[in-house]
């Protein structure tokens, strides 16, 4: 018997995204047209050689919706949608850094290899950052370069900057070559020494 993968888009002030579920719990919330939408979706198909995909919406993705709806509404600062994470143990752990990230804060990607124990791998760090499948509920837009520089995103830098802005961060004018923050106090931007 084949697992049955409900999908649905749903439109954000920040673009389009596609949201996945399986078995209860939320396996993609992806920009229809992210860079990197085709890795995720090849790596679903591996995970799930046999299943269905159905475009419905089941309770995991209609709690998706409505948690994002909060969230660019300004209601909401955490998600509690359940996940489940596709890829490498290494993902994983980049994923879950992620998860720690509050709400209006950000980090580089020089302390998430800190804080998962390869200070070595801030490269594959970045790889696995970008390769996120769940934009925004794992908030990799909460990412940016050691010069406090915005650096790419999935759902496009505009979405990334948008993304911010949501939770009260602001910057100077913007371009995609480096754009860095005009308000980043300590305590939303804390570095750490060579990160």
């Amino acid at each position: 018997m084949s697992e049955m993968i409900f999908c649905q888009t749903f439109g954000t002030p920040c673009g389009e995204l596609i949201l996945q579920s399986v078995a209860g719990k939320l396996i993609c919330c992806d920009w229809s047209d992210g860079w990197h939408r085709a890795t995720i979706a090849r790596r679903l198909e591996r995970a799930f050689p046999h299943a269905s995909c159905l475009e419905r919406e089941d309770e995991v993705i209609a709690q998706t919706k409505r948690q994002l709806t909060e969230y660019f509404a300004g209601t909401r600062k955490t998600f509690d949608v359940p996940l489940r994470f596709i890829g490498t143990d290494f993902q994983h752990a980049v994923w879950q850094e992620l998860l720690k990230l509050p709400y209006g804060t950000l980090t580089t990607y020089g302390e998430i290899a800190r804080r998962i124990g390869r200070p070595g791998a801030v490269r594959a760090v970045g790889v696995a950052v970008g390769e996120n499948p769940c934009s925004i509920l794992v908030p990799c837009h909460r990412v940016v370069g050691a010069n406090r520089a915005l650096t790419g995103y999935g759902g496009g830098f505009e979405a990334k900057r948008k993304l911010l802005q949501i939770e009260g961060l602001e910057f100077d004018d913007v371009s995609e070559s480096g754009a860095e923050l005009k308000v980043c106090t300590s305590a939303q931007f804390p570095l750490a020494p060579g990160a």
